[in-house]
């Protein structure tokens, strides 16, 4: 699979509109951190009153497929009769999806990834700066591009908010307020009909499960919570960004987060593992504790530590909540770890993720400034060389079909 470069993907977006010939506006609905323009797509008289964010995450780039679809589906849909507007936001984090670019806008793979990798951390990342006020935890201080967003719900006031997300490794899921439970089922089925197995188990450990690979939605004052019971000593919850858009929306909208796999297993293979589960999960602790003790030696440098190079911003934030962070893998690996039967296929997906973010880390260190780390190519070969045995990338179509019918059973369901 390859995909676009941020400005092929505008141009695409715009031809697509005029040949299916759909009645458009193009918005500014803001700029960048570094001057870039925020644009926005109005649809007019159509179904309902919705608001479709791609790009919420920089390195989350299916978005783009799963955009065309939308686009496809308001040629469908747009009607006189309707009353309501779509608004289209095609690439919200403008300034890091072209950092990320050059390893989609090529053939995909894990190597390329790694190399260009760039995911902030969360207190500069446009999903999650919205102003939050829980118990003591009080973030007033917006991006440019969350407050441009902002103002964007505060005017469409939806009744629908779709943000386009993606993960890595096998696994579709999708996570949903409280309302839209009722369509966990249907939700499962979309990603069967599709050939896309369901998550079982979610990566975010304090949500709610609603039905295989469909989950609560994962609300700031539940990370939140969840921080304060890791903490024994009732310490300060490390948490310093804001709120999600799905914080910030009225209580009455739908709002769904769409993951959909870049990756899928390659039938018939899974790699032997000496021992079992048990020994699996002790190499991903190892892993996590080598990366935690490199952090601390590479940001006892206080250049690098107060350094604001971009690329920075994720490893220190894992730096700075290493403890929590640790803490929070060992109680969901508790019960892979209680076990010592052979490895599956989640075991080892669970591992893979493992590595890609420990590696993902040790590259936007050495981008950044900071040391080579010998344990930095270990992650690395040992990840690529699981991924080009087992892996393959998942085609186009089943991304853009997949997100059409959740489009369809969000609409037709509401």
């Amino acid at each position: 699979m390859k995909l676009l470069a941020i400005d092929d993907f505008i141009t695409r977006l715009h031809d697509l509109i005029r040949d299916l010939g759909i009645e458009a506006d193009v918005l500014l609905l803001g700029t960048s951190r570094t001057g870039q323009i925020i644009e926005g797509l109005k649809m007019a008289h159509m179904p309902r009153q919705a608001v479709f964010l791609g790009f919420p995450h920089p390195n989350e780039p299916l978005g783009e497929l799963i955009m065309e679809a939308i686009v496809q589906e308001a040629a469908i849909r747009q009607s006189p009769k309707n009353q309501a507007d779509w608004y289209l936001v095609p690439v919200w984090d403008v300034d890091g999806a072209r950092i990320n670019q050059s390893w989609w806008s090529h053939t995909i793979s894990i190597e390329r990834m790694i190399d260009h990798w760039y995911r902030p951390a969360p207190s500069q990342q446009v999903e999650w700066t919205f102003p939050l006020h829980y118990q003591d935890i009080r973030f007033d201080h917006p991006l440019p591009e969350t407050e441009a967003v902002r103002r964007l719900i505060d005017l469409a006031r939806p009744e629908l908010l779709v943000s386009l997300h993606n993960g890595v490794f096998p696994g579709a899921y999708a996570l949903v307020s409280p309302h839209g439970a009722r369509l966990a089922s249907k939700i499962r089925e979309v990603f069967h009909t599709h050939g896309l197995n369901p998550l079982r188990n979610c990566p975010i450990p304090y949500v709610e499960t609603l039905a295989e690979g469909v989950f609560g939605l994962p609300y700031a004052h539940l990370e939140i919570d969840h921080l304060r019971r890791l903490d024994q000593q009732d310490s300060p919850v490390d948490y310093d960004n804001g709120g999600a858009s799905f914080d910030y929306v009225d209580a009455s909208c739908l709002s769904l987060v769409m993951e959909l796999p870049l990756f899928e297993w390659i039938e018939g293979t899974m790699p032997v593992f000496p021992g079992g589960r048990r020994d699996l999960v002790a190499r991903q602790i190892t892993w996590w504790e080598s990366l935690e003790q490199d952090l601390i030696n590479a940001f006892a440098d206080p250049t690098l530590l107060h350094s604001d190079h971009p690329l920075l911003s994720s490893p220190r934030y894992f730096y700075r909540r290493r403890k929590s962070d640790l803490a929070t893998i060992k109680q969901r690996l508790a019960d892979a770890f209680a076990h010592d039967d052979p490895p599956e296929r989640a075991d080892l997906q669970n591992y893979m993720a493992t590595l890609l973010t420990v590696s993902t880390q040790y590259s936007q260190l050495l981008r950044g400034g900071g040391p080579d780390m010998p344990m930095a190519q270990c992650s690395r070969l040992e990840l690529e060389t699981l991924a080009n045995a087992h892996l393959r990338t998942v085609e186009a179509g089943t991304i853009i079909n997949t997100g059409r019918d959740f489009i369809r059973l969000l609409l037709d369901d509401m």
